[in-house]
């Protein structure tokens, strides 16, 4: 038994390898699957995943990025607070590996960077010289004040307005949100609502102050890639119990520890959207972080799925079964429908 990552209800073409041409509506359900070393089990057909919907068995079909998926639509927001500096300097070397190894040729990446306001320093773009000036050209914002759930929810906005697209968000900050106005609970409901994954890059400003490379430094040992990413308890293995009880109000828990003040961020972000965390402290582990996340966005299955003219309003629970031994998947638990 597996969760379903799923991207909610929005318009998409058909996937195939030349450019789409037809148009229908449909449900798209990113499937990471892995082995108990954390790495990708390839070549699952159609008849290897079966997809309930609200406990609604539904007829899915499967494309990889080798059979033809929709193009990648890529936000990287990052924290540009004046603690942030000594990170600056390391985030601003890797807009180089953006378009090649995340984006694509087919796909668009831009960048925001947020302190005590919101700066769009690249729209989406395919051009891979802007994408990289972009991030040169990354400064730092008022000392301690840095707007995540403002600058997610400026992304999802963006977002919304690239359609046909698979949808990521990509946030290189604290784990922490640091002065928004927006709420946690409304920002997922509107991540869930566009099909947007959240993956985050975390580092604490107050270790990375020290870790400026020199020639004699020792290298850190970097974690074993073999491994699922941590930071993210929604991953499940076959043979686990269906868990087709309720659904779990996941918004209303994430709102309410946000509002005590109990809650990391970036993790209640990519555990609702089937992301992953990543941290880094030096320059090496924030290469490794986008290496493995273009590894995930580029070995996903998409599933794809008609749901009901008239869906319900509100959270949709999804799970998904795979004919795979001892396999995991990373999943966000539901959907939205406006």
């Amino acid at each position: 038994m597996l969760l379903a990552l799923l991207f909610p209800l929005i318009p998409v073409l058909s996937a195939q390898p030349a450019p789409f041409a037809t148009q229908s509506r449909l449900v798209l359900v990113p499937v990471t699957v892995a082995d108990t070393k954390g790495r990708s089990i390839d070549g699952l057909e159609a008849d290897a995943f079966t997809l309930y919907d609200n406990g609604q068995r539904r007829d899915v079909t499967v494309d990889t990025i080798g059979t033809g998926v929709a193009p990648l639509a890529l936000v990287v927001a990052v924290q540009a607070a004046g603690i942030s500096q000594p990170v600056l300097d390391k985030v601003g070397k890797i807009g180089a590996m953006i378009q090649p190894l995340l984006s694509g040729e087919r796909g668009c990446a831009a960048l925001l960077a947020f302190a005590e306001d919101l700066r769009w320093l690249s729209e989406c773009t395919r051009d891979a010289n802007q994408i990289t000036r972009a991030f040169q050209n990354i400064a730092p914002g008022a000392p301690k004040t840095a707007r995540l759930l403002d600058a997610v929810s400026a992304a999802a906005d963006r977002l919304r307005s690239l359609p046909n697209r698979r949808r990521v968000l990509l946030l290189i900050s604290e784990s922490r949100d640091r002065g928004s106005e927006s709420e946690l609970q409304p920002v997922i409901q509107d991540l869930l609502a566009e099909g947007i994954s959240v993956y985050a890059a975390n580092y604490s400003a107050f270790k990375t102050a020290f870790t400026t490379r020199t020639p004699k430094e020792q290298k850190p040992v970097p974690p074993d890639p073999r491994r699922p990413p941590p930071g993210n308890d929604l991953e499940s293995r076959n043979g686990a119990p269906p868990g087709m009880g309720a659904p779990v109000d996941i918004l209303g828990g994430f709102g309410e520890l946000f509002r005590l003040g109990s809650v990391n961020t970036t993790e209640a972000l990519t555990k609702a959207t089937g992301g992953a965390v990543y941290s880094f402290a030096r320059l090496k582990g924030l290469e490794e972080a986008i290496q493995k996340l273009a590894a995930e966005v580029h070995s996903q299955y998409l599933l794809s799925f008609a749901p009901p003219s008239d869906p319900q309003p509100g959270f949709h629970s999804l799970r998904v079964d795979v004919k795979a031994a001892a396999a995991i998947v990373r999943a966000r638990p539901g959907y939205w429908v406006r």
